[in-house]
């Protein structure tokens, strides 16, 4: 039997030799991640070379070390945009603009402003995001560090920024996206990212992936490089409250320099952009300019004070519009809840979690100790079902036209871990119900009519709603009244297509009841046509 002392000889050195091991197991992990960062430091070089970023040199002949000489640019375009979330069919690619494309970005600060003239595509105009358009459509969008907003058009003569800015705060994150998937700025943030950027091959393509920082901190960067080292594909993931863990794929093709004086900076001749599957952008690239144009991103004063008010507070105004109605309000997107005997409706489940689970607290505070049995989805644009999360979390079922029905299966089930929503949270499926050309719900005393709207072009599975005791008719996007004071506007099929409709289904209307605008009387549409 071995002694004590030579027990403990021999457990001193199995443990001597288990730290050798440790120490040598611990060695070659930091020589392969010094080997990883250098190979990845490498492969950025290379893009950033394939691009014509850096440069070196100096005075007599001697060499400085390189810089990225890329910080502003300036780009032009045409080809075309789309409304995202806005398919004339659910499930369906958004409609279409005509578009002529310039953008103006800078990087030190970041910042972006996009200028867009978008007018009617070419054949039958369907779907939503405000067409067809009667005339030429200018947007201006802009992004600096942490502020974003709209300007109108300036005046004639007059340099871009000068036009009234509206702020878009609630814009920032995504509009400093595009800035930052821009093969540069892939390049910059890759950079910025050091060891936590990480090298794979994918289909035989070199795929660098790496986190965004600052105001994009969580957001993850998968950039796939071409045969050429030059930036092919950038996929990233964000929240959309419909489509949840949402995919947003941009591809860049045929680089060349495309300035008009040669730098021998490569700007991609065209842009594609997914999202939900379907493009939102693919513009051709007519010019670039790298070559240090004067892009100047003030911020207005305006924007700087509505960003020190912080966000705005979801506001919901409760009218009694009729016995049992009640038309909820203080937003861009309306709703209407309609009191049952012993439960409620509730038509439209609007924008996203905070305003539908607004619009849900002033329901119970206006109709107490009644469940909200159905929520009403006038139709499936993403503006107006970007809350039925939420509604669907109260255990409320969902009522929309027969054609949506497959479609809202499929998105809410979406996974939403990026932003966990309400529905995310209480885990609870949600339940839908079809409606065809007509559904009636009733208590005796209280009847509401659900129809599927024929004739429209803004959504093929569009519902009505008919109150036929408060003789209130509701109706979503395809008439949204001015206001009193405005002057008239020009009619358009949409309205007079709902007007044709009323009379066809022999409705008893005398008020109407939009989803955006303000409450009328059938006389103010009768009126428009």
């Amino acid at each position: 039997m071995p002694t004590k002392a030579r027990l403990m000889e021999k457990m001193l050195t199995i443990a001597a030799v288990a730290a050798l091991a440790f120490q040598s197991a611990a060695a070659q992990s930091d020589r392969a991640a010094a080997s990883n960062t250098a190979d990845v430091a490498k492969t950025i070089k290379a893009a950033a070379d394939a691009l014509g970023m850096p440069r070196t040199g100096g005075p007599g002949g001697g060499r400085l070390p390189e810089v990225d000489v890329v910080n502003r640019i300036e780009f032009w375009g045409s080809g075309t945009t789309y409304a995202f979330g806005q398919a004339f069919k659910p499930d369906g690619p958004w409609p279409a603009f005509k578009t002529e494309y310039h953008v103006a970005l800078g990087y030190n600060p970041p910042a972006m402003r996009v200028e867009m003239t978008r007018t009617n595509p070419d054949g039958p105009v369907q779907g939503g995001g405000g067409l067809p358009l009667a005339a030429p459509q200018h947007l201006f969008q802009v992004v600096r560090d942490t502020y974003a907003w709209n300007e109108s058009e300036p005046g004639a003569g007059l340099k871009p920024g000068s036009g009234t800015a509206t702020p878009a705060m609630a814009a920032v994150n995504d509009r400093l996206l595009q800035l930052w998937i821009l093969p540069y700025g892939v390049i910059k943030a890759a950079l910025v990212a050091g060891d936590k950027a990480t090298l794979s091959t994918e289909n035989g393509a070199t795929v660098i992936t790496f986190p965004l920082t600052e105001q994009l901190a969580g957001v993850m960067v998968k950039a796939t490089l071409d045969a050429k080292n030059q930036v092919a594909k950038v996929e990233t993931r964000t929240d959309n409250p419909v489509l949840g863990d949402m995919v947003t794929e941009t591809t860049y093709s045929d680089y060349a320099d495309r300035g008009e004086i040669q730098t021998d900076i490569k700007f991609p001749g065209r842009i594609v952009q997914k999202q939900g599957g379907y493009p939102v952008l693919d513009i051709q690239v007519k010019m670039a300019d790298a070559n240090n144009p004067y892009l100047v991103f003030p911020v207005p004063e305006s924007v700087m004070k509505a960003a020190a008010q912080g966000p705005a507070l979801v506001k919901v105004e409760t009218a009694k519009v009729a016995e049992g109605v009640y038309y909820l309000t203080g937003g861009t997107h309306h709703s209407v809840a309609v009191q049952f005997n012993n439960y409620v409706v509730l038509v439209e489940c609007p924008l996203n979690d905070d305003r539908s689970l607004a619009v849900i607290d002033a329901v119970k505070k206006a109709i107490p100790n009644t469940p909200i049995r159905y929520a009403i989805a006038t139709h499936h644009h993403f503006d107006h079902s970007g809350g039925l999360r939420a509604c669907a979390a109260e255990g409320t079922t969902i009522m929309t036209q027969a054609e949506n029905v497959p479609y809202f299966q499929k998105v809410l089930a979406m996974p939403h871990t990026i932003k966990p929503d309400k529905e995310a949270q209480v885990n609870k499926k949600p339940v839908l119900e079809a409606v065809g050309d007509k559904r009636v719900l009733t208590d005796g005393k209280q009847t509401l009519e659900l129809y599927h709207l024929a004739g429209t072009d803004h959504a093929d599975s569009m519902l009505i709603a008919y109150l036929p005791k408060a003789k209130i008719l509701i109706e979503a996007d395809v008439w949204n009244p001015a206001p009193a004071n405005a002057p008239p506007g020009r009619v358009a099929k949409e309205q007079v297509n709902l007007y044709d409709q009323i009379k066809k289904l022999k409705l008893d209307v005398e008020q109407v009841a939009p989803i955006h605008g303000r409450l009328v009387t059938i006389n103010d549409l009768a009126r428009q046509n």
